[in-house]
Parts: C-alpha cells; structure tokens; sequence
C-alpha cells in the first residue's frame, strides 16, 4: 500500500488460526493502495486485544477454528463493537444463514479471486452486503410472493425488526441503544451498518414473535428514543441510506418490519 493517496485507508484485521492464510491474505491485500492489513488474530483472545487496540474498519474472519468458532466469535465482536464490519472468509458454504444471524456483512468462499476480494472489502465498508458469486444466494431466502402471502395473512406480526435511524449518531451513544434495545425487546443485534454522517440501520432478531405495536410502544420508553414510528422522517432520511436499508436480506424467512428511530441529541 502507497502513502501518498490522500483518501484514508480502510483498515483490516485478518482472523485464522492459520498463520500461512493470514499471511498471504496480507501479501494478496497488500497489492491494493486503499488496502491496509493492521493486525492478524489467531483465536478470540487475540482478536478482541487487536480490536481494542488497532481499531480496524473490517474483519475477514475465518470459521472453523479451535475453541470459540468465527460464528460465535463474530457474535461476541458485534455485541461489544456493533459498527465494526465482519466478512465470513470460509472454504464452507453452509454456514451462511448462521453467519447472518450472527452480524457477518459478508460471506465468502476462499476461492475467491483477489480483486474481487477487494471489491467485496470496499463494498462492506460502504455498508453493502456482500456473498460469494459462486454461491447461490436466491435459494437461501424466501421467495418474494411467499413472504408477500405470509405477512398478509399476519400484518402486524414481526420476528425481524430494521431501525433506521437518521444522523447524526456518535459510536458511543449507539452502542448503548443497541444494549438497551437487546435487554427490552429480548432481541439479538445482527448487524449494524451505516456511518455518523449518513444515518444507521439496526437489524435485530427477536427471541420470540411479537407484534409491531408493541415494539413500538417499547421503543418509545427507551431514554434515548425520542421517536419511533413506520413513518419516515423524509427531510433527515437520505435515499442512499433508504436503499442500503433495502438491500439488507433477510435471514431464515423472517418476517421484518422497518421503523425509524429519532435520538435524542444529548
């Protein structure tokens, strides 16, 4: 990587219990001048004190690895660093819809070649999702007119719930929301993307099937929510952040609902 672009560089920690892989997917991302490998991690431990200290803007995480696995693994960096961007880097296609429960932004084979590896990092770290070409990702979701018929027939029910929230949003005062919410709704974060300027969509999975008013009426007595509602606040959401929200899929047939969340500025 050369120095003398003047756009920031996009920060990347490398997580294999394999030392030859990390090495070479250094060597491989290395080629790329807005690509910077900061740190490698062997195991859990190690990748949340490189975490702490290094600060990195996305994860390639393996899955099979000794003691706690990339999926668990990927669960517990999301649940104390929720902007912090995974990609699943796997020789193993049937982990996908674990991987997305868990908060990964992406999913891919290691046959992947190394441009688009590339591509695929800048993709996540503009808050895209991002699968593997090779992998058949239209056969791992529910077909568009079967979740249409499902939620007809149950219009307030939800499993999955989006919260888009328009900016600004400080980490910190996120990663107290994200808290909040997973102790009232009983809920797991998924995944958080987005960024200070532009807004952030939470995606949350919930333990048990509850209806859309009564989320609501949750939302509006956490204290920092100012505002909870399916209308959206049109002058302070941005049509980017909107069809990021839209391109976010849905995992293990959920059915999802979106409402959009106002903070309170203090």
């Amino acid at each position: 990587m050369t120095q003398s672009n003047t756009k920031e560089s996009i920060r990347i920690l490398l997580v294999d219990d394999h030392q030859v892989v990390r090495d070479g997917l250094q060597h491989m991302l290395e080629q790329e001048d807005d690509l910077e490998v900061i740190g490698q991690g062997a195991d859990s431990e190690e990748t949340f004190r490189q975490i702490e200290k290094l600060k990195p803007n996305v994860i390639l995480m393996d899955i099979k690895m000794p003691g706690v696995d990339g999926i668990e693994l990927t669960r517990q960096v999301k649940r104390k660093y929720p902007a912090c961007n995974i990609i699943m880097l796997t020789l193993f296609d049937q982990y996908f819809n674990q991987a997305m429960e868990a908060g990964a932004s992406g999913y891919l084979l290691k046959d992947i070649k190394s441009k688009e590896l590339a591509n695929a990092i800048r993709q996540v770290n503009n808050g895209q999702i991002v699968t593997s070409n090779s992998m058949h990702q239209k056969d791992r979701f529910l077909p568009e007119a079967e979740r249409t018929y499902i939620e007809s027939r149950n219009p307030d029910v939800i499993e999955e719930l989006q919260m888009i929230i328009p900016p600004p949003v400080e980490a910190n005062q996120l990663m107290r929301l994200s808290g909040r919410i997973e102790s009232s709704l009983n809920s797991r974060v998924l995944q958080v993307i987005g960024s200070w300027e532009e807004g952030t969509i939470m995606t949350i999975a919930l333990d048990k099937t509850s209806t859309l008013s009564d989320i609501l009426q949750i939302l509006r007595n956490i204290p920092e929510v100012q505002r909870a509602s399916e209308e959206s606040p049109l002058s302070a959401i941005s049509p980017k952040l909107l069809e990021k929200a839209k391109a976010v899929p849905r995992v293990n047939n959920r059915i999802r609902k979106t409402v959009f969340l106002t903070l309170d500025k203090n």
